[in-house]
């Protein structure tokens, strides 16, 4: 795989998707995990986090057969590069698309920093499709390049980020529609492959007309130096990540960005973990 290659696209066009990434075993496996957990759960708080989705946070804590999907190695050589060679997972969510679910505003997911764009992104997005994504089902909607866009240009025509966490009633303004006068790329791809997006490229999940629900993994990763979406130190039993690949527990935030930066009272944070089981 040519990742040097892939780096570079992402850079001009904001992403990439490599297909069948992901072995059929694995993607099962996980799933086996997820679906009695999803069914009957419920679902979203405002039109943002979707009336009609369902999610799961802090994956890593529920089994490690969701740890491949965090820890990819072809993924990482794509993410880290492109966030100074570093990276945390910032946020680890599964998301539950069901059938009727309307389109989620257009954002980016780096927003939060306050840094003015254009500017580099300070995040980079993963999501695992655990279903055939397709346009009818919601897959997630991309404008391609906006990531290199400033802050005088944001997607129009459609609902306002501000409007969608302030619905909290269905029945409210909608996602459906398009921006005007923006090219817009829906990433159908099959199960196992996987998306890769600047955290400053404008996106959206889309709205799901089938009569089944869509299923996705989303790894985000930011910069080491920048703060976490997710508080894993909280949301992850100490229990847990003592049995975690080494990888793995780094992302978390149980290491040390050059030069001291995530110490624990001056000692390497792996310090504070209790010894594996067994």
């Amino acid at each position: 795989m040519d990742h040097a290659a892939l780096i570079e696209t992402m850079k001009t066009r904001g992403y990439v998707i490599l297909e069948n990434l992901m072995p059929e075993r694995e993607v099962q496996t996980a799933r086996d995990v997820l679906d009695p957990i999803f069914a009957g759960g419920p679902t979203g708080r405002n039109q943002f986090e979707g009336f009609k989705t369902q999610r799961i946070y802090s994956l890593p804590k529920l089994s490690p057969a969701l740890w491949p999907f965090f820890m990819h190695e072809d993924v990482l050589k794509v993410v880290k590069p492109l966030l100074w060679d570093d990276c945390l997972i910032t946020a680890a969510l599964a998301a539950n698309v069901l059938p009727g679910e309307q389109p989620q505003a257009f954002h980016i997911d780096d927003g939060f920093y306050p840094i003015p764009r254009p500017r580099p992104a300070f995040s980079v997005g993963a999501i695992w499709a655990m279903d055939d994504f397709t346009f009818e089902n919601g897959a997630t909607q991309l404008i391609p390049g906006s990531h290199l866009w400033g802050e005088d240009r944001v997607p129009k025509g459609v609902l306002e980020l501000d409007e969608a966490f302030q619905s909290h009633q269905p029945g409210g303004k909608t996602g459906w529609g398009d921006p005007e006068g923006d090219e817009i790329i829906a990433a159908e791809m099959p199960r196992g492959s996987v998306l890769i997006f600047m955290g400053n490229l404008w996106h959206r999940a889309g709205g799901n007309v089938t009569g089944k629900a869509r299923l996705g993994i989303f790894p985000q990763y930011c910069a080491a130096w920048a703060r976490t979406q997710e508080n894993f130190f909280l949301s992850i039993p100490k229990e847990t990540v003592a049995e975690m690949p080494p990888e793995l527990q780094a992302l978390l935030g149980y290491n040390i960005h050059p030069p001291f930066m995530g110490h624990a009272g001056g000692f390497h944070p792996l310090k504070t973990l209790p010894p594996k089981r067994g």
